[in-house]
């Protein structure tokens, strides 16, 4: 007899059983439609799991069919009239409840690092754990619950906005039919791009950077409006249109064209040697090249942000050279979507006014 998640299955289909047989991460769990928990407020049967504690090998296959059949014979009983005997399946032995926010947070986290190669557990932890981490470890992880916790944080804040978002992950994981975009907070980091340096003054303030490492670093970021990980995975041609070769990165490989072409030639991008560091994760690449320009900024008087060189690629290439938004934000490596939500406002803005602008310059007639 074969032993795997396929086999198993097959065989409690064919049979009837009502129990299915689900792999979270190298552990197994059962999932059948069962009656509420003693601890639960609901009425009605629903489809719950129940973690088994043992790994996904041929003994841990084997004795989860064990279960699985016992488990349907529990079913049988409880439809017949019997109370669910509840006691022998939740913490008891080995075998634990597969509903509490512990147990979904944990396989969502194996799930989260075995798909995830590009990070680490230290960005689970930063960025997952601390909004997970509100949920109480015990409760059953419910609709209900996630909705009250989010409604728990204060409106329009950073918080609640990326506690939002990574409760609709964990959600969609565990298979709870919940509906929570209503409850994501209206904060958005889209209103800050304001105020952008002229193309004049980007130039101006590369030459006041006195560090040669530096200088190229701000170059990058200015003409190819790279995000400041990037530039540690940057091949650049060395000839026309010196064409940035960006092998990886937060939205994966992608071909960059400066814009201008002229500060690429001019400052020589594609002759300075790579950034030396021991980091790996992306988050920390980019803090150290956002936190060593801001210091040369600092020493020189630079009011800027080294994100602002990003963002003034984008209206560049947009306003001045007036390439197609689907161009655009392919050499940016972002969506179409995410393109027009971030920089719609700023493009027309800008876009109205070149307009004016020209129409001006054109006009020959004779002034009243």
């Amino acid at each position: 007899m074969k032993y795997s998640l396929e086999e198993i299955n097959k065989r409690l289909k064919v049979s009837k059983r009502g129990v299915s047989l689900r792999q979270r991460g190298d552990t197994l769990s059962l999932r059948a439609t069962l009656p509420p928990r003693p601890s639960s407020q609901k009425t009605q049967a629903y489809q719950q799991d129940i973690a088994l504690g043992v790994y996904a090998n041929p003994a841990g296959f084997k004795a989860a069919e064990d279960k699985a059949i016992e488990l349907a014979s529990d079913i049988v009983r409880w439809k017949s009239g019997q109370d669910f005997p509840w006691a022998n399946w939740i913490e008891s032995g080995n075998f634990k409840s597969g509903n509490t926010c512990e147990y979904w947070i944990e396989a969502f986290r194996e799930e989260f690092l075995v798909k995830r190669q590009n990070f680490t557990l230290a960005t689970w932890q930063k960025h997952y754990l601390f909004q997970l981490g509100r949920l109480p470890p015990k409760a059953e992880l419910t609709g209900e619950l996630l909705v009250r916790t989010i409604s728990s944080l204060p409106i329009n804040t950073w918080i609640r906005h990326r506690t939002t978002q990574t409760y609709i992950k964990l959600a969609k994981f565990a298979g709870i039919s919940v509906d929570l975009q209503p409850y994501k907070s209206k904060y958005s980091s889209n209103s800050t791009i304001k105020d952008l340096p002229s193309d004049q003054a980007i130039a101006f303030v590369r030459e006041q950077i006195t560090s040669r490492r530096w200088q190229w670093v701000y170059g990058m970021l200015a003409a190819y409006g790279l995000r400041p990980h990037e530039v540690f995975f940057a091949k650049i041609d060395p000839f026309p249109p010196y064409k940035c070769h960006i092998l990886e990165g937060k939205t994966g490989d992608r071909i960059a064209v400066p814009f201008y072409p002229e500060w690429a030639e001019r400052w020589g991008l594609w002759e300075q040697e790579k950034l030396a560091t021991k980091k790996s994760e992306y988050q920390e690449l980019g803090r150290l090249v956002y936190q060593s320009l801001k210091y040369h900024f600092k020493k020189i008087g630079a009011t800027l942000a080294p994100y602002d060189l990003r963002h003034a690629y984008a209206i560049r290439v947009s306003v001045v050279f007036e390439l197609p938004v689907t161009t655009s934000a392919k050499l940016m490596g972002h969506s179409v979507t995410e393109h027009l939500k971030t920089y719609q406002r700023h493009i027309d803005e800008k876009t109205n006014f070149r307009a004016v602008e020209r129409a001006i310059a054109r006009f020959d007639g004779e002034v009243p």
